[in-house]
């Protein structure tokens, strides 16, 4: 089961990614870096002061997710298409989403059924979705879609449940998150401002 975050007004809200690397060092220099596990995404979560309509969706929304129980499909507040189309969400290229035709080391996607023209540029983000498993990726090298394929380099890596004939999503992206259990506060304030921490999660 999926739900989505409570219809309030959230303060912009970008994603970290988080890397797991040990570093091994000899006096001041540091001579070794072992990645011990994959980046994820992180997304610390803050609304505005809410009025007591609002209040009451939010302590819904945390009642079912403030354990970590149930996944949350994290979409971005502010920055939710990409570069070439800002103030312009209904620009033609935007008009379908896209196929994962394969992935090349992890990092370099091949997409088609999308839109000629399709302008994707460094630091965009896109998302990829295959039975309900989600990922969250941004643009490392760009391209122009052409013959109605594009080739990207992303990052973090492409996980191994997004496989061939997942949905590239270039408008509102989407990722499966969770609520990290003890981060979720709303405090006694009139019109209170409530926080949380959402993590990236498969499914």
């Amino acid at each position: 089961m999926t739900i989505d975050l409570p219809a309030v007004r959230f303060l912009l809200t970008r994603p970290a990614l988080v890397d797991s690397v040990s570093v091994d060092r000899a006096g001041e220099r540091y001579i070794g870096f072992t990645e011990y596990a994959d980046s994820y995404w992180q997304i610390p979560m803050r609304t505005k002061p809410l009025e007591a309509s609002e209040l009451m969706l939010v302590q819904a929304f945390g009642a079912l997710a403030r354990k970590g129980k149930l996944t949350v499909v994290w979409r971005p507040v502010d920055i939710s298409l990409p570069q070439a189309y800002w103030g312009n969400p209904t620009a033609p290229a935007l008009a379908d989403d896209g196929n994962l035709v394969s992935v090349t080391n992890g990092f370099t996607v091949a997409l088609d059924g999308v839109v000629n023209g399709l302008t994707m540029m460094p630091g965009d983000l896109f998302s990829l979705q295959k039975d309900g498993y989600r990922s969250l990726h941004r643009v490392v090298v760009g391209a122009v879609a052409a013959a109605g394929a594009i080739g990207l380099t992303v990052e973090p890596e492409v996980p191994g449940y997004i496989t061939a004939g997942a949905i590239a999503k270039f408008l509102r992206p989407e990722l499966n998150c969770r609520v990290v259990p003890g981060s979720f506060t709303i405090p006694d304030d009139h019109k209170p401002v409530v926080a949380f921490t959402l993590v990236e999660v498969p499914k």
